[in-house]
């Protein structure tokens, strides 16, 4: 079985055709790891925000010889430069809610300089590409494609590859040694570190069998603008006159899932990466190689009003808890 996009005609028309009409409402709720978080300072630092946007998604179900399935979507539409901007544009955001809450926030030199006098590995380039790929699916699977930037104020750092290690386990083993903590202090601030993950697609695949018992794989996928629970806010706050830290962490409590109308689906429009040693990669960050997947060509400019409703919604969420904390 598979699913794509599902839309009334008229309205995905009137809907391209007038852009980003109405801003987009992104529940987002965040909660801290524990109460201690954003106490004790009267400021914020921003390391870095890693802005995480997945461009393909992968689905496979073998249930035997026999019953076996296999659905790829591929972002399309979007280059780099508009997704570096993006990033730019979170950070500055987050700043700017910061600020306007009454909590001053860290110069983008003085938090430089704690990443620098912290050892801390900036990424290559500004940017992180991984995911997808190939392998052996017993059972079923579900393999993401990502591309994550930083801002140009704030790179991104290697220690808070979320998308390459979902559960932060790489930057809270980084600032758990607390190297940071002293200068921190000194300055009077919790240090704030967001990784925000943009998905285009809902993907699933399952087995089992038929009313004859026979068995049977099926993936299915629909387009859908999503934010991923495992947007994770990595936060350093430093203690014992910084000679200590509590490293921390909030991420939403679930997937927040527009129903925004902002692509096409062009079927078999996209190369998808199938494992070929001599595969190079293409603008879509993946691989061209011998498989066809679907492409999902964004509308750009109804796109862009999703992520920057999605990260302001987001960035206010970060700032309610630590106002929560640090004025309560």
């Amino acid at each position: 079985m598979r699913k794509t996009i599902t839309l009334a005609a008229t309205a995905f028309a009137l809907s391209l055709a007038a852009g980003q009409a109405d801003a987009e409402t992104f529940p987002v709720k965040l909660t801290p790891t524990f109460a201690q978080l954003f106490k004790g300072h009267t400021k914020v630092g921003i390391p870095t925000y890693h802005l995480n946007f997945v461009t393909s998604q992968q689905a496979t179900a073998v249930a035997g010889i026999g019953a076996r399935t296999r659905l790829a979507m591929v972002l399309a539409g979007v280059d780099e430069t508009t997704m570096r901007r993006l990033a730019d544009e979170a950070y500055a955001d987050l700043r700017k809610q910061f600020e306007a809450a009454g909590i001053p926030v860290l110069s983008a030199e003085e938090t430089a300089a704690l990443v620098d006098g912290a050892g801390m590995e900036r990424i290559p380039g500004n940017v992180d590409k991984g995911g997808g790929g190939p392998g052996i699916t017993i059972g079923k699977s579900l393999k993401r494609g990502y591309v994550t930037y930083g801002p140009s104020a704030a790179p991104a750092l290697a220690a808070y590859r979320t998308m390459g290690s979902p559960l932060g386990v790489t930057g809270f083993a980084s600032i758990g040694t607390g190297k940071m903590a002293m200068p921190a202090w000194n300055l009077d601030a919790n240090l704030v570190s967001p990784s925000l993950t943009i998905d285009f697609a809902q993907m699933e695949a399952s087995t089992g069998s038929d009313f004859l018992g026979r068995a049977k794989a099926s993936t299915s996928g629909n387009v859908a603008f999503i934010i991923r629970q495992g947007s994770t806010v990595s936060i350093l706050n430093p203690m014992n006159k910084g000679y200590g830290a509590a490293p921390g962490a909030m991420r939403p409590d679930k997937d927040v899932i527009s129903d925004e109308v902002f692509a096409t689906l062009e079927e078999g429009g996209a190369p998808v990466r199938v494992g070929s040693m001599t595969a190079i990669a293409d603008d879509n960050y993946q691989m061209v190689a011998r498989a066809r997947g679907d492409a999902v060509v964004v509308n750009l400019p109804v796109w862009e009003g999703l992520v920057r409703d999605a990260y302001r919604d987001y960035n206010a969420a970060i700032v309610s808890v630590a106002v929560k904390i640090m004025k309560g």
